[in-house]
């Protein structure tokens, strides 16, 4: 049994080796706090079957996978990576190859985000440790690579996610962290979407923005792809992960305002407010209360929200979202939308790539990059 009590949170998480366990909450709530406290990477205690991990911090037993794969790479092919790593552990070479497919070989840089994070997976899952700690596993990845990852997901598994649909029939128990509490929960409370809204989770269906349409912001043809926007429509790009999506929003660059889904790579002032440059939006986004704060030192998802924002309080006709609601909770969800309402009602549009099929319903017009 797997114990985890981390400092400035009252309760605690036991993970079985023989289940799969669910960690709900809203962003900033203390989700990845928990996981790397498990790791001994914050005070508190983890605890194997009474005995304190962190005196050996043998992570053959306990290992993690976390949100931004950058910085969880020792190679630049899962192919060398797993190599390396079976120099000291057997190695599944085959679980790998299934999560990867073609890019097995491939360098880790010239990736889509959703295989950086397969990858990541591949290389933690292959080891075989006892005690997994997922922190959103999901986030950026198509439908196929989230069925081949909920799949294979093993026992003695932790799985911190804010896509609640795709974990709950996977999960055995489930606990939510709210107000700096952690309870315990029945697994029955994931399907309960009076519940999901009131703990600010997602997990319920979001409504579709009625807005008129005015006339065309933007006609190109990219890659053989004739993509128009008009004023107050929402433009929506799907298709597998590697399929273009990101390399399109790239081509467009002066032509919109983008952001992108690596959130550190995308700052350029020493606080929020700075990086914000608008009140309004920043009260819309959660974000008033952090101003004053570095956006490095936030979570992945108030990171995520501060560049939503950005863009959002932009002055560009047309806005460019790449997976603009990973990270995000229930409540910043549904604050992300009635902004973008507010953002078409302003006779703006906007381009959203997206993997979340929770959202697909505010899209206006789809274009399936498969």
């Amino acid at each position: 049994m797997l114990v985890i009590s981390p400092k400035g949170l009252t309760g605690k998480i036991e993970l079985g080796e023989n289940e799969r366990v669910a960690l709900v909450g809203r962003s900033g709530s203390g989700k990845t706090l928990s996981i790397k406290t498990a790791l001994c990477l914050n005070s508190g205690l983890s605890m194997i079957d009474d005995k304190s991990f962190c005196e050996t911090q043998d992570f053959s037993i306990v290992n993690a996978v976390f949100q931004e794969p950058n910085t969880q790479i020792l190679s630049t092919s899962l192919e060398e990576e797993l190599k390396l790593i079976s120099r000291y552990h057997p190695v599944d070479l085959e679980l790998a190859k299934q999560l990867m497919g073609k890019y097995f070989t491939r360098d880790f840089f010239k990736l889509s985000d959703g295989y950086k994070r397969r990858y990541v997976i591949s290389s933690v899952l292959s080891f075989e440790p006892k005690y997994v700690l997922l922190d959103e596993p999901f986030a950026n990845v198509d439908r196929e690579g989230t069925s081949l990852i909920a799949g294979i997901i093993p026992r003695g598994s932790l799985i911190a996610e804010h896509r609640i649909p795709v974990i709950r029939e996977i999960v055995d128990r489930a606990y939510v962290i709210e107000d700096g509490r952690i309870e315990e929960i029945k697994k029955d409370k994931l399907f309960d979407e009076d519940f999901l809204r009131k703990n600010g989770l997602r997990g319920f269906k979001v409504d579709k923005i009625d807005t008129d349409k005015g006339k065309e912001l933007l006609n190109v043809n990219v890659r053989g792809i004739n993509l128009r926007v008009r004023e107050g429509e929402i433009v929506c790009l799907v298709g597998r992960n590697g399929s273009g999506k990101t390399t399109l929003i790239k081509s467009l660059a002066g032509k919109i305002y983008a952001i992108f889904q690596n959130p550190d790579l995308q700052f350029f002032y020493e606080t929020v407010e700075r990086e914000v440059g608008d009140d309004e939006t920043m009260r819309k986004l959660g974000l008033y209360k952090l101003r004053e704060r570095s956006p490095y030192a936030l979570s992945y998802g108030e990171k995520m929200r501060v560049l939503i924002a950005s863009a959002l309080a932009s002055k560009y006709k047309v806005v460019a979202l790449d997976e603009p609601t990973a990270g995000l909770d229930g409540v910043n969800l549904i604050s992300f939308v009635e902004l973008l309402g507010s953002v078409l009602n302003s006779k703006r549009g906007v381009i959203i790539a997206t993997h979340d099929e929770e959202i697909i319903n505010i899209c206006d017009k789809i274009i399936n990059l498969s």
